[in-house]
C-alpha cells in the first residue's frame, strides 16, 4: 500500500542532491557572527590582534597585551594531547592548557606581529623568550611571570639575565619589578632563576589554525545559545577531575589586574570550589516546522517517508516497511550531549533512534522512552567529545507517524573567547555570510555592582547591521546568555 501527499516529490528530489547543493536551495543563515567594539574578536588571528593592538603602543605594550589575553583564555590544566595544538579547539572549546600549550599560541600571535620568539625549558617547565627593542625578554603565561631588570630605563629581563642573577626573580616583588599578579597561583620563582637544567628547544609545535572559527549554518526553527556559566554537560575527556574544566586556584584570579574586571562577574562554584574561569555551556535547539516542507532544512536523508496533509504528519509511505529520517547537527564546538523529543499520533507504532559521529559510517542505538504519544531519547556518552557534530536517525515503524520533533544539542565552550559587554556604550555588530532568513539576536546580562538587575536586549536582523547596548554601573556586567535564532 502506498500513499501520496504534498512534499513527497520535492523531498525525494532534494534528497538526491549533494549536501552543499541542498543547503543552497534553502533560506538558511550561514556563518552568523557577533562582535562588539569593546571586546576581542576571536574568530581569526588578525581579529584578535586588531582588537588588542592600537596605534601608539610600544613593542613591550603590544607583547604584554597579547600575553594577558592568552592568560585570559587559557588557564593551567591539560586536556587531550591530540588537540593540544589546535588553536580553535583550545581557545574556543577548552580554555585550559599547561606550559607549552600556552606559550605555543602566544608565539604564534607574536610572530603574526613580527616578533621572533624562542621556546625555553627549565627543569621541565616551558617558557617563552621574545625579541624586541634589540634584546630578548622572558614571559610565561602559565604562571603569570615576567620581571623587570635593574637597568635604567628598565626592561623585561631575559633568560640569560635570570640564569645569571637569581635575585632578579626572587627579589622582584620586594623591589617592585614584578608583573602585576606575579605568580598568582603560588608558584615559586625558582622556575625562572639560577641553575638547573636549562635548554632551548628547536622551534615550536605545529599549530593548527582553521579560520574563521565558529562557522555554522542555522536552519529555520533553530537557535544557538551561549551561556557564560557552567552547566550539567561538559567534555568528559578534557579534564583530570570528574567535573567540567575550571581554574582550580580560582580565588587567586582576583590578583589578575588585567583580566579581573571580566572574571569577577562570572563567579561559579565547581566541584565545591569557588572559581572565576570555567567552561560555559552552550545549546543548539532545533524545532523543524512540521506544517510545511521546511523540516527538510535539517534532513540529509529520508527513506520511505511521506508528509501527509492536511494532518501534517510524517509516516512511512509504504506502511509494510520502516521509514527513516536522518537529521544532521553541525557544531563548531565540542559536543557534550544531546536529546530529542518526538510526538506521534497516540498509540501508533514505535519510533526508535540511532546516532553517528563518523559521518554515518557506524550507528549507535539511543535508549528511548515511549508513553504511547511522546518518544524521548538521550545520547550523552554516544556523542560526548565529538568536534564534528553528529547525525540523528529516527526510524518509524510502518504503522507509526510523527507530528512534532525537538532536537537539543549541548556543547562546551570557553566563555572568555566570546564577545562581551562592558560598562557604558557597546556597539554590537551582526554579520553573516548569507541571510537567507531573518536572524534574531537576544543578549541577556545583569548589571553591577551586585549583578542583580537582569536585562535582555533583542533585535531581528534581515541583513548585517548594528545594535547599541548601554550598560549601567561601574563594574563589568555579568554576561548571562547570547542567543541567535531563526524563526521556523
Amino acid at each position: 500500500m502506498k500513499l501520496f501527499g504534498i512534499g513527497v516529490f520535492a523531498g525525494a528530489l532534494l534528497a538526491a542532491l549533494p549536501l552543499a547543493a541542498q543547503d543552497e536551495q534553502k533560506p538558511l543563515v550561514v556563518n552568523p557572527k557577533v562582535t562588539t567594539d569593546k571586546s576581542v574578536d576571536c574568530s581569526t588571528l588578525d581579529g584578535i590582534l586588531s582588537s588588542l593592538i592600537h596605534g601608539g603602543m610600544t613593542d613591550e605594550q603590544k607583547v604584554i597585551a597579547v600575553f594577558n589575553w592568552i592568560r585570559r583564555v587559557l588557564y593551567h590544566g591539560d586536556g587531550p594531547e591530540e588537540i593540544a595544538y589546535d588553536f580553535g579547539k583550545m581557545i574556543h572549546s577548552m580554555g585550559n592548557g599547561s606550559c607549552l600549550r600556552q606559550t605555543t599560541p602566544l608565539a604564534l600571535l607574536l610572530s603574526r606581529l613580527g616578533y621572533e620568539s624562542q621556546s625555553w625549558v627549565h627543569d621541565t617547565h616551558h617558557m617563552l623568550q621574545v625579541r624586541y627593542g634589540g634584546g630578548w625578554h622572558c614571559f610565561d603565561p602559565h604562571m603569570n611571570f615576567y620581571v623587570y631588570d635593574r637597568s635604567r630605563p628598565r626592561q623585561v629581563a631575559s633568560i640569560e639575565q635570570l640564569r645569571a642573577d637569581s635575585t632578579l626573580a626572587w627579589a622582584a616583588v620586594v623591589e617592585g619589578r614584578a608583573a602585576p599578579g606575579f605568580l598568582l597561583c603560588g608558584d615559586s620563582p625558582r622556575w625562572f632563576s639560577g641553575g638547573g637544567d636549562w635548554r632551548q628547544e628547536e622551534g615550536w609545535p605545529e599549530m593548527k589554525v582553521e579560520e574563521p572559527f565558529g562557522r555554522i549554518t542555522l536552519r529555520r526553527g533553530e537557535s544557538y545559545t551561549f551561556e557564560w556559566m557552567p552547566g550539567d554537560y561538559y567534555y568528559e575527556g578534557a579534564w583530570q577531575f570528574d567535573c567540567g574544566p575550571y581554574h582550580t586556584c580560582g580565588p587567586n584570579d582576583s590578583k589578575d589586574v588585567a583580566n579581573w574586571p571580566l572574571f569577577e562577574p562570572h563567579q561559579a562554584v565547581v566541584n565545591g570550589n569557588l572559581c572565576y574561569r570555567h567552561w560555559g555551556q552552550g545549546r543548539i535547539a532545533y524545532y523543524p516546522d512540521m506544517f510545511s516542507d521546511r523540516f527538510e532544512d535539517g534532513v540529509v536523508r529520508q527513506r520511505n517517508i511521506l508528509r501527509l496533509c492536511p494532518c501534517f504528519v510524517l509516516m512511512p509511505q509504504d506502511i509494510t516497511r520502516e521509514g527513516e529520517l536522518v537529521f544532521r547537527q553541525d557544531c563548531p564546538y565540542v559536543v557534550t550531549g544531546g536529546e530529542f523529543k518526538v510526538e506521534k499520533q497516540e498509540m501508533k507504532g514505535p519510533i526508535r533512534a540511532e546516532v553517528s559521529i563518523d559521518g554515518m559510517k557506524t550507528w549507535l542505538p539511543v535508549a528511548v522512552t515511549d508513553d504511547g504519544n511522546v518518544v524521548r531519547g538521550r545520547f550523552d556518552k554516544e556523542v560526548n567529545g565529538s568536534f564534528d557534530g553528529y547525525y540523528l536517525k529516527l526510524v518509524l515503524a510502518g504503522d507509526s507517524s510523527l507530528q512534532f520533533v525537538e532536537i537539543l544539542t549541548y556543547f562546551q565552550h570557553n566563555p572568555y573567547a566570546l564577545p562581551y559587554l562592558v560598562p557604558g556604550k557597546n556597539v554590537i555588530k551582526v554579520q553573516a555570510q548569507r541571510f537567507g532568513s531573518p536572524l534574531k539576536l537576544e543578549w541577556s546580562y545583569a548589571e553591577g555592582p551586585g549583578w542583580d538587575r537582569p536585562v535582555t536586549v533583542s533585535r531581528t536582523f534581515r541583513e548585517g547591521g548594528e545594535l547599541t547596548i548601554e550598560v549601567g554601573g561601574q563594574k563589568y556586567p555579568r554576561n548571562l546568555s547570547l542567543t541567535l535564532s531563526v524563526l521556523p
